[in-house]
């Protein structure tokens, strides 16, 4: 590695043009220089492209391309395909609607420098919401595996920087996830790299996560189920593959958090669909699925008759 190793920044965009423009600045700011940033678009409508091309036009560090036509739509397919173009020796990923401080780069190259080889390191956030700020504190814990394991997401996807090759090789992210993107590959990456990398808690922020509020709960509901549906199955499969099958229990955080944030916007068919998915691959017992099942299809039946006996009586 060079004392100045090349970093490539990717970021997928759809629709961005009054965001875009203030993400690719803090890129353009920052005081460690070999850099090359590769923005994919997700087949934006709006003047996306034009933005871009005024960085590019300038800059020949910026790189703008359309997401190909035979890739499935959607963020991940736009960061791997800003991955197979990458040439840097490290990758950040930096969604389009967030910015990076202006020592990032310098900072996490200086760290990783200071370090052995790992796959991955991990740098804090800053989260904002509105006007307010708070910084995404990492714990210090023994095994992160166990937090994200127990849907507790303690770090967002431009928080890390990878070694271009480790990413390469268990093949970017999974196209097919239309949410629980960032969880999935971080679990992948610490299961294939045998937690061979580094979070840096007591580090300050160098980024900046735009927390923005979901507009459609319903749709967000039915693309978090979606993807539940492939995430429960691929990580059982992946902790029996590595000897850790007794921790696919932990995985049962993430259907109690569903359904506390999303499970009066759920249809209750594809709620017993989870339920059984859940259950099929050995997070929850068999009495615990009957017991959810049947509780659940309770309240929905009560909830239904109270419905109509207040429709009558308004009549």
């Amino acid at each position: 590695m060079t004392n100045t190793p090349l970093v490539s920044i990717i970021i997928p965009t759809y629709n961005r043009e009054h965001l875009i423009g203030e993400t690719l600045d803090s890129v353009l700011a920052q005081t460690y220089t070999n850099w090359e940033c590769i923005v994919v678009d997700d087949g934006s409508t709006d003047n996306t492209e034009d933005v871009v091309a005024t960085y590019a036009n300038k800059d020949i560090r910026f790189h703008y391309y359309q997401r190909p036509n035979d890739a499935i739509k959607g963020a991940s397919s736009c960061r791997n395909y800003g991955l197979y173009k990458a040439k840097g020796h490290y990758v950040i990923f930096l969604d389009s609607d967030d910015v990076l401080l202006n020592i990032c780069l310098r900072s996490r190259i200086q760290k990783i420098k200071e370090t052995k080889e790992h796959y991955f390191w991990v740098f804090p956030m800053m989260i904002q919401n509105g006007d307010q700020l708070r910084k995404q504190d990492i714990p210090k814990c023994n095994d992160y595996l166990i937090e994200f394991l127990s849907c507790r997401i303690l770090w967002g996807i431009m928080c890390t920087i990878w070694d271009v090759q480790f990413l390469k090789q268990i093949k970017g992210f999974n196209p097919q996830y239309p949410r629980l993107n960032d969880p999935e590959i971080h679990i992948r990456a610490m299961l294939r790299g045998n937690s061979n990398y580094e979070v840096f808690n007591d580090m300050p922020y160098d980024s900046v996560y735009r927390e923005a509020p979901i507009a459609n709960k319903r749709a967000y509901a039915l693309n978090y189920f979606n993807a539940l549906q492939l995430f429960v199955p691929d990580i059982c499969k992946q902790l029996i593959a590595n000897k850790k099958h007794t921790q696919k229990k932990l995985l049962k955080a993430y259907l109690n958090h569903y359904i506390k944030d999303f499970g009066k916007h759920t249809p209750w068919k594809n709620m017993v669909a989870l339920f059984s998915t859940f259950y099929k691959n050995s997070v929850i017992s068999l009495a615990e699925y009957v017991a959810r099942t049947s509780k659940y299809l309770l309240l929905k039946l009560f909830a239904l008759i109270f419905k109509k006996v207040k429709v009558t009586r308004a009549a």
